[in-house]
């Protein structure tokens, strides 16, 4: 794929060339927003939402005191996939008292469902198709704010059942409405939302009160759905059928990165986007190279982990093999496999083995620093952390968070691939 006709093109864009009906406002996006056909989305520099595109500001969640927070991220990723899920790592998980559940960092953006916007803190999900939260009928979602559909002009009643389910037992269950969705300075009319009236313990205790889906629409527990980002992309809301992801640790006013819709910000990150095609267009799945260990002074060691990865926002850690996992723990001194907590290894790697794991991907080495491979520290064991590498996924590799922290990816619907390249920060 020849990335560099695809850059030229992109810098052309930044002129703001328009075409005829640059005037005209859509009907379905707020009055500072233009015509999505007028203008290229490849910007060079973006300072604040235009035409034909629009930015959400996400904010990163860190359970205070939470000495689960990893475990938890582990067993909600390996539910999320539909993967196994030893025993242990549940009754661990399972045992804590609700105020010490915790998910380590999420990321979240804020999303207006109804007329006026109901506001609702929302998983961004690259790894799920659906747009769900907390109905007025849920009991058991004290924690979450719940959609009030008396206070919404535009509900439209839909009733179709709806629910998710996994082989641990966890679950959400409830009905479907129609709706109008807000985000950023987009308005979507006659989304297919589901309303939980039942949720299990896991979903309990989440930060955020429900997710919207940014996967292909066969990935959607509601049958026949057109997905949110089918419906923004088929009916022409964006300038470009693009959206960037740029995470990073929150600042002093909690900013923690943001979605771009329609654009991609070029000072977001260094060099050139690497453009690596789908290798199944379900998930935004694409084929690793390999993998190395790379510590400062010593030099690079590369490991047997390679073949698909998933490129999950809804996912913190990073997820492999069995094999893969304990492939990459090799390279770090004392590193063990606990039969309770996992993969652990001692706070203090980043001074004994400074590096990072390097991820090969369309040929170029993607790093993720030993620094944020280091999670919260093992309660009862002084000296350990948790690792961000876990097991548990047989066939594939899942880059989470962790991985993006690092790097910028954007998500290209109608070319079916994903740009990257390394984050500024």
């Amino acid at each position: 794929m020849d990335t560099g006709e695809e850059d030229k093109s992109a810098n052309e864009g930044s002129s703001h060339e328009s075409t005829a009906g640059e005037n005209e406002q859509h009907p379905n996006q707020n009055n500072n927003a233009s015509s999505p056909n007028t203008v290229s989305s490849s910007l060079a520099d973006i300072s604040q939402d235009g035409v034909g595109f629009f930015k959400i500001p996400v904010t990163a969640h860190k359970s205070p005191g939470s000495r689960a927070s990893t475990m938890a991220a582990r067993v909600r990723t390996l539910q999320k996939h539909m993967l196994n899920i030893p025993g242990k790592w549940l009754q661990v998980v399972e045992s804590l008292p609700v105020k010490e559940y915790g998910f380590g960092i999420e990321y979240y953006g804020e999303v207006g469902v109804g007329t006026p916007p109901q506001l609702f803190k929302l998983d961004l999900d690259t790894g799920s198709g659906d747009v769900w939260l907390a109905g007025q009928q849920c009991e058991v979602c004290s924690r979450h704010k719940k959609f009030n559909p008396k206070k919404s002009s535009s509900y439209k009643a839909e009733g179709r059942k709806w629910g998710i389910s996994y082989g641990d037992g966890s679950f959400a269950s409830g009905y479907t409405i129609r709706d109008t969705v807000t985000i950023g300075n987009l308005t979507v009319p006659n989304q297919v939302i589901g309303l939980a009236t039942n949720e299990s313990r896991a979903y309990q205790i989440d930060t955020v009160d429900g997710l919207l889906g940014l996967a292909y629409s066969e990935v959607s527990f509601i049958p026949g759905v057109t997905t949110f980002l089918d419906n923004i992309i088929e009916n022409d809301y964006l300038s470009e059928p693009v959206f960037s992801v740029y995470l990073k640790d929150k600042d002093k006013d909690n900013f923690a990165g943001e979605y771009l819709f329609g654009a991609i910000d070029k000072t977001r990150f260094t060099g050139e986007l690497t453009w690596v095609p789908l290798h199944k267009p379900k998930f935004w799945e694409i084929e690793l190279d390999k993998a190395s260990f790379n510590v400062e002074g010593v030099g690079k060691e590369e490991m047997n982990i390679s073949g698909p990865a998933i490129i999950d926002t809804g996912t913190t850690l990073i997820v492999m093999s069995e094999d893969q996992a304990k492939e990459f723990h090799r390279g770090i001194p004392s590193a063990e496999n606990s039969d309770i907590y996992g993969w652990i290894m001692p706070c203090n790697t980043e001074q004994v083995v400074p590096g990072n794991l390097t991820f090969t991907i369309g040929g170029v080495d993607f790093a993720v620093p030993m620094k944020n491979l280091i999670r919260e520290p093992v309660k009862g064991l002084d000296g350990w952390c948790f690792s961000a590498v876990t097991s548990g996924a047989p066939n594939f590799v899942i880059l989470g968070d962790v991985f993006l922290r690092s790097n910028y990816v954007v998500f290209d619907r109608r070319n079916a691939r994903v740009g990257i390249a390394p984050s500024k920060h």
